[in-house]
């Protein structure tokens, strides 16, 4: 039991992290590349004093992994931090964490379908119908009228939302691909993280600078209270839900439970959009996501 309430606690980090962030991005004040520069610096630093703790009781703090699997974990970083975790900020402050988060779920979806392409792995009668069940479930919410919210204006449906949230999905798929081949090197979390955090911060500070936005984004960052903000939000949302969901993969009685549970994600979503940002919620935005998370339940049920 202990392993399923990691799974719920991890999800539920999971939409707390992303309501918090949208909080920080509906300022205007920091853009959402800003926002991710500083959850990947914040990030790294709450796994490098975990690996200081780690060293201190006997453990490693150079990762021990191999060249093929740096190799991996960088492009995994890359892709799934620099790009995809910068899309699906983009998402937050254009369309709704609710949409955002939505749009995120789909990441099994491009994960399966990419394992089936580039690893061979067959898809099973079930998986397609999961997979079918989230894109009706997401289309449900997506497309929804504009989020409609008590005390403040709704934020309109755009193509590049969509095309923001969709892209934070493949992104993050690309990079749990990668990662996968890292993996099964039977590399930990906090390896994989060491490796992964940096290669995410690199790429971000790259972009940034190929793009002339990175002196805004550090003068963002340096505002009164946001880097606090922003080191508290992916405390919750990156560091706990790394911690809590690796926990719940190890000690759940089935592994297939735990990958239904971390699913969930987006029905947390809906009571704390009401609570932190006075969302209301539609019966279209509950059949949506009620819809997603079944295909999610299913496609992670049909894949073990």
């Amino acid at each position: 039991m202990i392993g399923e309430l990691a799974a719920l606690s991890a999800s539920c980090c999971w939409a707390v992290g992303s309501h918090l962030f949208g909080r920080i991005g509906r300022s205007g004040e920091v853009p959402p590349g800003a926002m991710n520069l500083g959850k990947c610096v914040a990030a790294l630093c709450f796994f490098f004093a975990t690996a200081l703790v780690v060293r201190a009781l006997g453990g490693h703090l150079v990762p021990a992994v191999s060249p093929r699997a740096t190799g991996w974990l960088i492009a995994s970083g890359f892709i799934g931090l620099a790009l995809g975790d910068g899309a699906y900020f983009q998402a937050i402050v254009t369309i709704g964490v609710r949409r955002a988060l939505l749009l995120l779920s789909t990441a099994p979806v491009f994960a399966a379908i990419g394992g089936a392409i580039f690893l061979g792995e067959q898809l099973r009668a079930g998986e397609w119908g999961g997979i079918l069940a989230v894109m009706i479930g997401v289309g449900l919410v997506v497309y929804e009228r504009d989020a409609v919210t008590i005390d403040r204006a709704p934020q309109p449906l755009t193509l590049a939302g969509v095309l923001f949230g969709a892209a934070a999905g493949l992104g993050q798929a690309a990079g749990s691909l990668m990662s996968r081949v890292a993996m099964n090197e039977h590399i930990s979390a906090l390896d994989a993280a060491l490796v992964r955090l940096p290669a995410g911060v690199m790429g971000i500070l790259i972009l940034a600078a190929l793009s002339r936005r990175l002196v805004g984004y550090t003068r963002a960052l340096r505002l009164p209270g946001v880097m606090g903000a922003v080191a508290g939000s992916a405390a919750i949302g990156t560091y706990l839900g790394i911690w809590l969901s690796q926990f719940a993969i190890g000690h759940a009685g089935k592994t297939a439970t735990a990958s239904t549970l971390l699913a969930t994600s987006p029905i947390f979503a809906l009571p704390l959009g009401k609570w932190l940002n006075a969302d209301r919620i539609t019966p279209r935005a509950i059949a949506g996501t009620l819809v997603a998370c079944a295909g999610l339940v299913l496609l992670a049920t049909a894949r073990k």
